[in-house]
């Protein structure tokens, strides 16, 4: 399969982001899709807990589009690795690297609910509007890349 320029992938990409602005009224991101989608399993399991839950009452109780493109994005990750004929289940052969991605994992999520948003929301989302906390976000994501970049080479 065919590579495209970064140039064109940070065009399609920004169209996208126009596109789902001016369609649904709101600005890309990702986890709040994936507190959508908890919020919704934890009121089936238990409504009483949600309706006392300040953090899980503004996700309630409607299935909202972000949970969608989600598991959209989870799809179209598969189908373009089926496509590429890169689809392969793989095991590491080192156990620590579980226990490292499990806590890598676990550092992602508690910054994006730290940071109030992911990458996506901040990057194509608050840094166009121009908001202050997104330039903070994105120094901070840039670093800890950097950073961890780092730290991995010196795991591998």
């Amino acid at each position: 399969m065919r590579n495209i320029s970064h140039l064109k992938g940070g065009v399609i990409i920004a169209l996208l982001n126009i596109l789902i602005f001016i369609t649904l009224g709101k600005p890309w991101s990702i986890t709040s899709g994936e507190s959508h989608f908890v919020a919704n399993i934890e009121n089936f399991v238990s409504n009483t807990h949600v309706s006392s839950n300040l953090y899980f009452q503004k996700y309630i109780p409607e299935t909202n589009w972000r949970v969608i493109l989600d598991f959209g994005i989870i799809a179209g990750a598969f189908l373009g690795a089926i496509a590429g004929r890169d689809f392969k289940i793989r095991i590491p052969q080192n156990r620590w690297r579980f226990l490292q991605v499990f806590i890598g994992g676990l550092l992602m999520g508690f910054g994006a609910r730290l940071a109030y948003g992911c990458n996506i929301g901040h990057i194509m989302s608050g840094v166009p509007q121009l908001a202050i906390s997104s330039f903070i976000a994105l120094i901070s994501i840039a670093g800890g890349a950097y950073i961890g970049a780092k730290i991995i080479v010196r795991l591998i």
